[in-house]
C-alpha cells in the first residue's frame, strides 16, 4: 500500500548533524505537489549523487503533472473534468487511485480522496476562504464519498454523483516512495532524505550521524518551526498531518484544511496533528488524515489493531506516543509547556 506544509514546518525534521567524514552531496530545493521540497542524496561517487538527485526531482515533477488537481493540464484534472463519465487513465494514476480507494475502505471513511469539493467550498488557503452556510455544506456534501469513485477495470475509472478525486492526502507519500525506490536503483551506497513538505523519507543510513540514524522532529503546532519530540529513523518515513499548516481564524475559532468527511466540516476532536512511522509514506499519509479524523481514543484503538507506529498531539498539549514507536521515540516539549503521556 502505498498538504499543506510551509517550508519552516515541513522541513523541520531534519537534522541533528555532528561532523563527520561525509560522502559527496547533491541537493536541491524546489516547488512541487502544492509544497516546497527538499531532497539531498549522498554517494561516494559525486556523480551517482547528482545524477539520482536530478532524476527524483525530474520525476516528483512527472507525478506532479500526472497527480495535481491544481494543474488543468493534468491526467487528474482530466478526469475530473469529465461530467461522470468513464476515462481510461494512465496505469499509474489508476493505481493511485485504487490505492487511495483501499485507505479509505481501511479506515471506514475517516480518510477520503473525495473532500476536494468540501476544500473549494471554505477555500482554505485561498483568497476567498470563509465560513460556508449549513445548506452549501449540505449540497456540497452530496458529492463527496469514496465510494463515488468506480474503479471499472482496465484502467478506467468513474466518478459518480459529482465527485472529485483530489490525491493530496497520499501523493506526496507516493512520491516519497518514488524516490525511495530510485535510490535502492542506484546502489548500495546511495544514502538520501527526501523532504516532501510534511512527508519525509530517511533512505539508508544518515552519514553526518554518529548512529546513522535520521533524527526527525514532530514540529509544536503552536510554533511550527520548533520540535517537541524527535523520531530517529533508517530506511523509514515520517508524516504529520496537522490544524497549524493551513487554516483560516473567524470570531476566534480555527477552521483548517483536514476535513470530517460525514459533517463537511473542519475535523474538531481535541487533536491538533498526527505523525505516522511506516517503511510506506503513501500509507503514512493517508493515515496521518484518517487517524485525525478518527481522533485520539478510536485512532488509538485503530494503531494498536493495524500496528501503526503514530504519535498524537492534543489540544490540551499532551502528546501520546504508541507503545510501538517509543524506541525511536525523544519527547522534547517539556519547555513548550506539553505532557509526555506515554
Amino acid at each position: 500500500m502505498k498538504m499543506k506544509k510551509l517550508l519552516a514546518a515541513g522541513m523541520l525534521g531534519a537534522l541533528l548533524l555532528v561532523s563527520g567524514c561525509e560522502p559527496a552531496s547533491s541537493q536541491s530545493d524546489f516547488y512541487a505537489m502544492d509544497t516546497f521540497m527538499t531532497v539531498t542524496t549522498y554517494d561516494k561517487n559525486e556523480k551517482t549523487a547528482e545524477d539520482t538527485r536530478v532524476e527524483i526531482e525530474q520525476h516528483i515533477n512527472g507525478l506532479d503533472q500526472l497527480m495535481s488537481r491544481q494543474r488543468e493540464e493534468s491526467e487528474l484534472s482530466a478526469l475530473n473534468a469529465a461530467n461522470g463519465q468513464p476515462v481510461t487513465v494512465s496505469d499509474e494514476l489508476y493505481e493511485a487511485i485504487e490505492t487511495a480507494v483501499q485507505y479509505a475502505e481501511l479506515t471506514g471513511g475517516a480518510y477520503d480522496p473525495t473532500t476536494a469539493p468540501l476544500s473549494d467550498l471554505w477555500g482554505i488557503g485561498t483568497d476567498h476562504e470563509h465560513v460556508p452556510t449549513q445548506a452549501e455544506i449540505d449540497e456540497t456534501l452530496k458529492k463527496v464519498g469514496w465510494r463515488n469513485i468506480q474503479l471499472l477495470g482496465n484502467n478506467t475509472v468513474q466518478l459518480l454523483n459529482g465527485a472529485q478525486v483530489d490525491l493530496g492526502g497520499i501523493g506526496k507519500g507516493w512520491a516519497a516512495n518514488d524516490a525511495a525506490a530510485i535510490c535502492r536503483m542506484a546502489g548500495d551506497t546511495m544514502q538520501a532524505l527526501a523532504q516532501l513538505g510534511g512527508n519525509i523519507y530517511g533512505i539508508g543510513q544518515n552519514p553526518n550521524s554518529e548512529d546513522g540514524t535520521w533524527r526527525i522532529g514532530i514540529a509544536d503546532p503552536d510554533n511550527s518551526a520548533s520540535s517537541v519530540a524527535v523520531i530517529s529513523m533508517t530506511d523509514e518515513s515520517v508524516v504529520t498531518s496537522g490544524d497549524y499548516e493551513r487554516y483560516f481564524m473567524q470570531d476566534g475559532k480555527r477552521y483548517h484544511h483536514i476535513f470530517d468527511p460525514s459533517t463537511g466540516y473542519p475535523t474538531d476532536n481535541g487533536l491538533r496533528s498526527v505523525t505516522v512511522v511506516d517503511t510506506d509514506s503513501a500509507e503514512a499519509d493517508a493515515l496521518t488524515t484518517g487517524l485525525f479524523v478518527k481522533g485520539l481514543d478510536k485512532g488509538l484503538e485503530f494503531c494498536a489493531e493495524h500496528d501503526i507506529k503514530a504519535v498524537f498531539i492534543t489540544s490540551d498539549k499532551r502528546i501520546i506516543p504508541t507503545e510501538n514507536v517509543l524506541p525511536q521515540y525523544t519527547f522534547m516539549g517539556e519547555e513548550a509547556g506539553y505532557i509526555d503521556a506515554r
